[in-house]
Parts: structure tokens; sequence; C-alpha cells
């Protein structure tokens, strides 16, 4: 009898062309994600206290790219060369948009649980249908997941995926509402996308590459990370936005022209840099105020592309703060960086579903 991810892997390769080199192995890596990412997802669908499987979708965040040296490419490569034909999908449910719409922390936890409760079911259905892809199988898999696919293999991959990182980004702002809230948090910078967007045509390319300054620029500003050697190891993770704020600036203009940016290299790479468990010292609760600014409710009524847009609009609002950081507490700079990967990675979640990514026939 095959093993659980032997049979998956064998069952997602139907969506993955025969031509692609790294078929195999992509198959491979992406069961094993799936397995890992629905056995996590489980305890969501049930009345089960959040905190843990959300903390194990957490660490999942590293994988969502699905890179790895000696085995399948990332997943832009995935997307732009790897899959069979797909069509556009409707979008899933936002993962941030309205989380701070009511501003009592017991209602925003709530309403962390009902999203994160209606993506899991959405993911584990998904891999149901994608364990049947291979309908030859007679795994224990294969039995127990008996469901007919109602999506084509490769939109069905691409479906599950963004499933996937919504879950991600309910699980990087989790500890925001569910760590005990930081009294001493103090106050958020303000937004200043203008002059991020002034400094960055002035610097050009050199823009990407200005880690050193800002790493030296941050720690004279603000006397909480100064004093905390842990803050260098949360930067390590943080400089890599540089180059990601460059990409949202791409995405937003794209999806204003009503296109599809080319690429979202840089963007999955946000995600898959979120490594929190390198500092943990740095993490706290953060005020309910702070989910209500950074996370209010959304117009009724837009095109996919314009919430595109917005979600860029909203990554670019918070980078903007963190680069301009004066007298931010801890608190603030791993609450701003939780709420910028998780935009991060419900922007790739969104581009994908439209079509995102896929090669031009």
């Amino acid at each position: 009898m095959e093993l659980p991810e032997e049979e998956l892997a064998r069952s997602l390769r139907v969506a993955l062309r025969q031509d692609f080199a790294e078929r195999e192995a992509t198959a491979r890596q992406l069961a094993e994600l799936f397995l890992d990412a629905i056995s996590a997802a489980i305890p969501l669908t049930r009345p089960d206290p959040v905190g843990p499987p959300l903390s194990e979708l957490e660490t999942l965040a590293q994988q969502v790219d699905l890179y790895a040296w000696d085995g399948a490419p990332g997943w832009d490569v995935v997307l732009r060369r790897g899959l069979l034909s797909r069509e556009r999908l409707a979008p899933g449910a936002p993962a941030l948009d309205g989380l701070g719409a009511r501003p009592e922390r017991t209602q925003q936890r709530g309403e962390l649980k009902r999203r994160a409760h209606a993506e899991a079911t959405l993911l584990v259905s998904r891999g149901r249908e994608a364990a049947r892809l291979g309908a030859a199988g007679t795994g224990a898999g294969a039995q127990a997941l008996d469901q007919a696919p109602t999506l084509a293999a490769a939109s069905l991959l691409v479906s599950a995926h963004a499933s996937l990182l919504r879950l991600v980004a309910h699980a990087v702002v989790s500890p925001l509402l569910l760590l005990p809230e930081d009294l001493g948090a103090g106050a958020l910078p303000e937004a200043a996308e203008t002059a991020l967007l002034r400094e960055m045509d002035a610097r050009a390319e050199g823009f990407a590459f200005a880690q050193d300054e800002w790493l030296a620029r941050l720690l004279a500003q603000n006397p909480a990370a100064a004093a905390m050697p842990a803050f260098r190891t949360f930067y390590a993770g943080l400089s890599q936005s540089l180059r990601v704020a460059v990409a949202l600036r791409e995405f937003r203009e794209a999806a204003l022209r009503g296109e599809l940016a080319a690429d979202a290299e840089a963007l999955l790479g946000a995600v898959a840099t979120w490594q929190p468990l390198r500092w943990p010292a740095l993490r706290a609760g953060a005020p309910s105020s702070w989910l209500s600014l950074l996370c209010p409710a959304v117009p009724d009524v837009e095109t996919p592309l314009q919430r595109l847009a917005r979600e860029c609009t909203a990554a670019l609002a918070l980078f903007s703060r963190l680069w301009f950081a004066q007298n931010l507490s801890l608190t603030g700079f791993t609450a701003l960086a939780a709420l910028f990967t998780a935009r991060c990675a419900a922007a790739v979640a969104l581009w994908e579903e439209l079509g995102g990514g896929a090669e031009a026939p």
C-alpha cells in the first residue's frame, strides 16, 4: 500500500505538464506541504481552540514558496511553466480586510476564528478533491477521500495553494490577538506612503539594497530595538521587505492598469522568510485599536483587481510605518511586520486566483 504522501503526489502529478522537468519533485513536495497543512487545518474545522493549529500553520509559511535547492522550483516557476491550462478562479474571502471592523478584542478574536474556520474548511475540501485526481488509486487515502473534483486539475492546485496562503495570513496575525496584550506597546508611527515612494524614486534600484543603512537608522531612532539583541535576528527577515516593497508597487500599478503583474517571486519570498521562532521574546499581543486602524472595513463593491491594488496599498502603508519608524516598541515592530507578511500572502493568493503567473499562450 502506498504511503499517503506518495499517493497524493501521484494524484497531483495529473495537474502538472509531462514536459515539466521538475514534475516529480514538485508533486512530491506539494503533497507533503498539503498533507501538513490539512493536518493542521482539520482542528480549525471543529470547535477546538484555534491557537495550536494556527501556530502549526504559521510554521508552514516558510514552505509556501515550495522552493528547495535539491527539489522543486519556486511556486512562481510552477505557475508559469509547470501547470496544465487553468481557468481564472473566483477570489477567496479576504484574509485581513475588516478584521478590525469591530473595536473590542473579543469581537476581533471571534472574527479571526470564524475566518480561520471557513478557510480551513475550504482547504480540507480542496485536499479531498486533489486526492481524487489520481482516481485509480487504491490506497487508504483514495478510499477515505472519495469526492469528485469540482475544478480542473491545475485550477484545483492553485485554489488549494491560495487557500493555504490565506490560512497562513490568519496564522501570522493570530498572536496579535491571542497573546496577552502589551499594555506598554505605545503608539504606531503614521503611515507615510507618499514620502516612501519619493525615496524609492530618488534611490531607484539602490532602494532594494539599503539594508545596512535602514538597520542603522532603526537602531538609532528606536531605543527598544537597540536594547534587544534579538532585534537583529528579527531584522534579518525584515530586511528582505525592501525588495518586496518595490514589487508591491509594481503589483499595484499593474492592477490599476487592469493587468496582473508578471511574477510574484518577491512577495512569496516575504512570506517564506517569516520565522518568528527565531525571536519569540519579541512577540506580544497588540492593542485592539491597532487592528481597527490597520484592518478596517472595506468597500462593499470593488472589482478583484481593485481589491488587489488595495491589498498592495495596505502593504505599502505598513512598510512605510516600518521604514520611518521612530520610538517604536518591539510589539509595534513585530505587529507591523506580521501584518505586512499577511498582506503579501493575501495579495499572492488573489493574484494567482485571477490567473497570475500563467505562461502566455
